[in-house]
């Protein structure tokens, strides 16, 4: 029987390009791999200052050069073709495509039959769709168009992969949900939730000392924390609205907004306009480390996102310091992950204001709140036993 030794995964983009919660999902699964004894060969997007070829963390990535991380395109679909006809294909047991990005080769299943093509799922293009309208943006509404063209190409794609996994039931729902429904094999969709490394993201508050000493800030300030890209569809201006709800009389209050993204200036002059820019601090990006102990500097997270998302990173890693969370009413439509989550509709500051001044009360003891299913251990170990099996049923099927 042939054993699972070498897996290909197909991600346009790493945190080595940008921080979010695809390319970090990605990223820690690879490394989870390979601290597991399997070889991983990333192919990705090129990452301006580094070789095309280099080995990070134990990973083999292969940047392929002319091309973006941020937009498919017939560029990116032949370059990872050759690259991976040019090396890893021989050798690979199972091609993992991170979103589309494994979508060009899948002309080469019959080329190699016994290796299992998996998607990992993170979103709907219907989903984006309806996201981009949810936002209420005009730029967004423009470019919408062209996520109703990717329902058709997704639809061709998703029979043609053994297996689908999705990050999250809303992930998991909307794969089974018309029009994508038509396409989806339910029995082919499998949930394996994003997981969370507890040795980094756990409650540590003496990192968070450290966070508001280097601020300036009194160990007395109550904290409100967003940690996301600073885009359109995740809500930061209503978070800002609601910040200023919340502070207004108040002296005691510092909203901490962790990331980068295209909204930064946006949302500095609304901050001004709203005359709270001396309680707003913008730390930009930072690596995980950092970011898990800007989590312990806070009090509450607060994610007021328009987007249609599946399981939000920023979300889960708060939990797993032990912070309390104020997240968009339609975010979790059943069952929340924790006890401590507060949803609010997004677009009503006063609402929102009255979620974190019910969390703020909490002043729960700091102890993680993260269900044992977040954790990455878990998540990886239904990863390989996944991954297993596909690759024996394809070694006997083979054998047939």
């Amino acid at each position: 029987m042939i054993p699972l030794r070498h897996v290909v995964m197909a991600a346009s983009v790493l945190p080595h390009h940008s921080i979010g919660g695809m390319q970090t999902v990605a990223w820690d699964l690879a490394r989870a791999l390979v601290a597991g004894g399997l070889e991983v060969t990333v192919l990705t997007a090129e990452i301006p200052g580094r070789d095309s070829e280099f080995i990070d963390a134990g990973v083999a990535i292969r940047a392929l050069p002319k091309t973006r991380w941020r937009r498919y395109g017939p560029g990116w679909w032949r370059a990872t073709r050759t690259a991976f006809e040019s090396g890893p294909i021989e050798r690979c047991d199972l091609l993992l495509s991170v979103s589309a990005a494994g979508f060009g080769l899948l002309p080469l299943r019959k080329r190699i039959p016994r290796v299992p093509f998996v998607m990992q799922a993170h979103g709907t293009s219907m989903g984006e769709f309806v996201s981009k309208w949810r936002a209420r943006s005009l730029r967004s509404m423009l470019t919408s168009p062209r996520n109703l063209a990717w329902v058709a190409k997704d639809m061709a794609a998703y029979p043609r992969f053994d297996a689908i996994v999705a990050v999250g039931d809303r992930v998991a729902q909307a794969l089974v949900t018309s029009p994508t429904r038509w396409a989806v094999d339910p029995a082919k969709v499998h949930v394996i939730r994003n997981g969370i490394d507890t040795a980094t993201f756990r409650p540590d508050p003496d990192a968070g000392r450290r966070v508001r000493a280097e601020l300036g800030w009194d160990p007395d300030l109550r904290v409100v924390v967003s940690a996301s890209r600073l885009h359109r569809q995740k809500g930061l201006s209503h978070g800002l609205r609601a910040f200023a709800r919340l502070a207004a009389g108040r002296t005691d209050l510092r909203y901490l907004i962790v990331g980068e993204g295209p909204e930064l200036a946006a949302l500095r002059r609304e901050a001004a306009s709203l005359r709270i820019d001396r309680y707003v601090h913008f730390a930009g990006p930072v690596g995980r480390v950092a970011m898990a102990a800007y989590l312990n500097a806070a009090d509450v997270m607060l994610f007021t996102t328009t987007h249609v998302e599946g399981e939000p990173l920023n979300v889960l890693e708060s939990l797993a310091v032990g912070l309390p969370a104020v997240v968009s009413r339609h975010l979790y439509p059943g069952t929340s992950p924790s006890e401590q989550i507060r949803r609010a509709t997004p677009t009503d500051p006063a609402e929102v204001a009255a979620a974190l001044r019910s969390a703020l009360a909490l002043r729960a003891p700091r102890l993680s709140r993260l269900p044992p299913v977040y954790a990455a251990s878990a998540t990886v170990a239904q990863y390989v036993a996944l991954f297993e099996r596909l690759v024996r049923e394809r070694a006997t099927a083979g054998r047939g």
